[in-house]
């Protein structure tokens, strides 16, 4: 499931909501994503197999208005619970051991909601940083312009601004084109870094970024 800003209790967990099929205006209770996880874990559970629950950028919607009660299920360490909590059309002591939730969050979106320390201790947290990949057939990826910007973050940045770093999708192309990884750097890359620049951000690095792409693209960073 994709978080985004209008993402509500309801579509996570479940709620009322209007019976559509009917030609009268009648609500009805309704299961969300995490409802029909757990439904499916537990069907599964004697098989000894897995469901895992993605939430992909969990951090773009208000957290709390999603979440709602549920948020303590995400405990992993209290054990059996002697209340339930009601999720969606269900009543549930802890979230079943056969399901795995995990989410992700864009680090670079910086203006987006911040996860608070109560939902962090909740989950483990492993930061994926940039690297190169393998292209599909038809697809060219410019490893050598990648590890570049690669090289200036990994010289100049601080923690905080190594999630700045630019990730491969900039580097990727549908061809093998000199004239497309230009027009990458001048349109693309190079306000992006100016950005940063103009926020205060990567100030170490910008006698290196000026020289990259002058080098790369003939263009000034600085005009």
């Amino acid at each position: 499931m994709q978080f985004h800003a209008e993402t509500s209790y309801a579509d996570f967990v479940g709620g009322i909501r209007p019976d559509l099929s009917s030609q009268q205006l009648i609500y009805k209770a309704c299961d969300g994503i995490l409802v029909e996880a757990i439904k499916a874990a537990e069907r599964v559970k004697d098989s000894g197999e897995r469901v895992l629950l993605i939430i992909d950028e969990i951090n773009r919607a208000s957290l709390p208005n999603v979440l709602g009660p549920v948020f303590f299920l995400f405990e992993s360490h209290t054990g059996e619970r002697n209340t339930m909590l009601q999720v969606g059309t269900r009543s549930v002591p802890r979230l079943p051991d056969n399901l795995d939730v995990i989410a992700t969050m864009n680090t670079a979106d910086r203006s987006l909601v911040v996860v608070d320390f109560a939902l962090r201790r909740r989950f483990a947290w492993y930061t994926i940083r940039p690297q190169s990949i393998s292209p599909r057939e038809g697809e060219y990826f410019d490893e050598e312009l990648f590890h570049k910007f690669c090289d200036i973050f990994e010289r100049y940045a601080s923690d905080e601004e190594l999630n700045l770093q630019p990730g491969p999708s900039y580097f990727l192309a549908e061809q093998d084109d000199e004239k497309i990884m230009k027009e990458r750097l001048i349109y693309e890359l190079m306000p992006l870094i100016k950005e940063y620049l103009a926020e205060g951000l990567m100030q170490k690095a910008a006698d290196s970024f000026s020289q990259l792409f002058y080098t790369e693209a003939g263009v000034y960073l600085f005009e």
